[in-house]
């Protein structure tokens, strides 16, 4: 009797370590999802209404508020800077008698531009340059000079690109520049392409045999397609990741990085279909060898709530996602990373940094910005109110995904939680880990993560009413030495984003 007790015991200790066993979350970190990760950043364009003596609002962009965002970005320490301009708000100053462009690096404007390229330099920032789109095509103030290029693919327009190119890189020595983007999201219907491909195909063949003439293909190469996965334009003869699949097939030499945008639904990311939908890119992209990223990721602005909101906002144009000033979108943006992470992308910026950056058609309307940023650098100039110029909620939470996901890393494989709404991504650099877990549901949970080898991780959480901030209003850590007990009990509150990290700055 007492021997058959005893086996009962040993049994009942076995079966409840096996149960416990058999619920650990794994972190692979032997198994590689993407390698080189590139990281996470936002996009980030010089203040064209705002930058310079010149420019409508004059140069309301002092060295102050200039100071304002480096000091944020400094936190952030993002990987991945988009900058998109326009020649004729730059470098492109006139015509001469011949019809020929006049071009002139050295001016306030470009000097504007070269404040986040010298940032970027200066921290080793990836950045992803590049055009609207044909100039004079894009916008109502290009002065009836609509005609003096005829499209992506003109020559003439090519050329002023790569010189302009020649003289950031090799004159100033800009190496941070490592891709260029040829027309902003050229499938759609409000691109300068108008949704046409051979016209960009046939421009990216053209940019991509000048560089190389120039000596140029070995220090920058061509971002594409840019195209808007998720939207179908009747009048192109592609569908959205269709011009992802004949950029691979038709000028897959030409293409340095894959790269797309999607302005996502809330359902779409909470459901995990944007990973799967996502993935069909990345998989093209690593069939060809290449990295993928987002140039812009954000959420669609397009619903009725949020046009409300939009219009009930004295300076917010109707391109505008109103959400940026609510916890919710830090949650949402960070579900849409992690599983952009998980999908096989190297990256994503978000749309957008500032809303002081553009104005609806950038027509220099000070009642039509577009209210997409962590802060808005002109509140107090613009729209009269200085809290308008303060770190909104999702910073938190975005900030967090750029800092403690450093260049370099690999992404590795994690099993799945099993929980609806319950995602989390995990990248090493050499003995550092980080894992981001977003619990996008209304329901608390308790996960053990089974993590290689002993660490101490500190632990940052995300949940409304509750961030801990620093003096600067920084996020700050909330616990500082988790160990593999805390590991197995880790409370994931609802609608929380929580970060793990071994790294230290």
């Amino acid at each position: 009797m007492k021997n058959s007790l005893f086996l009962l015991v040993i049994s009942l200790i076995f079966l409840s370590c096996q149960q416990e066993e058999d619920n650990l979350i794994y972190i692979h970190a032997d198994q590689a999802i993407s390698t080189d990760f590139i990281g996470n950043g936002v996009q980030w364009s010089a203040y064209p209404h705002a930058d310079t003596e010149n420019a409508e609002w004059g140069k309301l962009m002092t060295d102050a508020k200039w100071d304002m965002n480096f000091k944020r970005l400094d936190y952030m320490q993002p990987k991945l800077f988009r900058v998109l301009d326009q020649a004729n708000w730059r470098y492109l100053v006139g015509f001469d008698k011949k019809e020929n462009p006049i071009l002139n690096f050295d001016n306030p404007e470009v000097i504007a531009v070269e404040k986040i390229l010298d940032y970027a330099q200066k921290n080793q920032i990836t950045v992803l340059l590049g055009e609207w789109g044909t100039p004079y095509k894009m916008h109502d103030t290009d002065h009836g000079h609509s005609d003096k290029f005829t499209g992506a693919n003109d020559p003439k327009w090519i050329n002023i690109i790569a010189e302009y190119l020649d003289y950031l890189i090799n004159t100033k020595g800009y190496t941070c520049i490592k891709y260029y983007n040829l027309v902003n999201e050229p499938n759609g219907d409000w691109a300068s392409t108008k949704g046409d491909f051979n016209e960009w195909r046939d421009g990216v063949k053209m940019l991509s045999e000048v560089l190389k003439k120039k000596g140029m293909d070995k220090s920058i190469t061509v971002a594409g397609p840019d195209a808007v996965t998720r939207y179908d334009n009747p009048e192109s003869t592609y569908s959205g990741m269709g011009w992802v699949e004949e950029s691979a097939k038709q000028i897959g030499e030409c293409i340095g990085i894959y790269e797309i945008h999607d302005y996502t639904a809330h359902d779409f990311v909470k459901s995990g279909e944007f990973k799967l939908f996502h993935k069909k890119a990345a998989d093209i992209a690593k069939k060809e060898n290449k990295q993928i990223i987002f140039g812009e990721l954000g959420f669609s602005r397009n619903g009725k709530k949020n046009q409300d909101r939009a219009k009930a906002d004295p300076y917010s144009s109707e391109d505008s996602q109103m959400e940026v000033y609510d916890f919710s979108y830090g949650i949402n943006m960070a579900d849409a990373a992690i599983q952009s992470m998980n999908a096989g992308f190297s990256g994503s910026a978000a749309w957008a940094l500032d809303d002081a950056m553009h104005t609806l058609g950038d027509l220099g309307k000070k009642n039509q910005l577009k209210r997409w940023g962590m802060w808005n650098s002109l509140g107090t100039e613009i729209c009269n109110n200085p809290d308008d110029e303060n770190m909104r909620p999702w910073f938190y939470s975005w900030s967090l995904l750029c800092r403690y996901f450093p260049t370099g890393s690999r992404i590795v494989e994690t099993d799945s939680t099993g929980i609806e709404g319950l995602r989390l991504t995990a990248s090493v650099l050499k003995d550092d880990m980080t894992i981001a877990i977003v619990n996008n549901s209304d329901k608390d949970n308790i996960i053990a993560l089974s993590v290689p080898n002993s660490k101490s991780f500190k632990k940052f959480l995300y949940i409304d009413g509750e961030r801990r901030l620093d003096a600067d209003d920084f996020p700050k850590a909330i616990e500082q030495n988790l160990g593999e007990k805390e590991m197995k009990e880790l409370k994931v509150p609802a609608n929380s984003f929580v970060l793990l990290t071994t790294y230290k700055y």
